[in-house]
């Protein structure tokens, strides 16, 4: 884990490119010829001679977004988990409501058939609105929470695409002056 960075041959065919890169470097190139070190010892004991001007800079590495794109994005994200957690819990009362109205289904048919049966003997006929005593309907979920949710959701992700849309038209037009065309 100490040695994430793996080296690789580059080969640059861009001259905006390598310009680009060498404006990026941190110090101008030496302009006398290098002194090399005769062993590796005086190198690592030399400071100087560490401070190469090709020497890799992990700062042009880091990703500068912008915080207020940052912000939004994590509280798109937490927005739109919110929305799937309110998701669930809104098909899972719907598949408890299923399950508790196919029982209450089920036992009024039970109902009027024994009602039936008693009718044939001449027996006084059972009550068919007992189910209410019997069987609890699930409470259904305030919807307020999804609907605010969702407009959280879209507000967010409106910001967002108002923020990159400039950036990506300049993408787009950097990548069409960099990259040679079939024409």
């Amino acid at each position: 884990y100490q040695d994430i960075f793996t080296e690789l041959p580059v080969v640059v065919y861009n001259s905006h490119l390598l310009t680009s890169f060498l404006h990026q470097l941190p110090t101008p190139p030496p302009s006398k010829a290098l002194n090399f070190p005769p062993s590796l010892a005086t190198l690592e004991q030399d400071p100087s001679l560490t401070t190469l001007p090709l020497a890799p800079n992990f700062d042009s590495l880091d990703l500068s977004i912008d915080p207020f794109l940052e912000k939004t994005c994590d509280l798109l994200l937490d927005s739109i988990e919110t929305h799937h957690t309110e998701l669930n819990n809104y098909q899972f009362y719907q598949r408890s409501l299923a399950r508790e109205q196919a029982k209450i289904t089920q036992w009024q048919t039970k109902r009027k058939a024994e009602n039936a049966s008693r009718a044939a003997t001449k027996q006084p006929l059972l009550p068919e609105d007992e189910w209410q005593k019997l069987f609890k309907l699930p409470q259904e979920p305030s919807r307020l929470e999804t609907l605010v949710n969702s407009r959280q959701v879209e507000q967010y992700a409106r910001q967002v695409d108002a923020f990159t849309a400039s950036i990506s038209a300049k993408m787009f037009a950097v990548k069409s002056n960099l990259v040679p065309s079939d024409d």
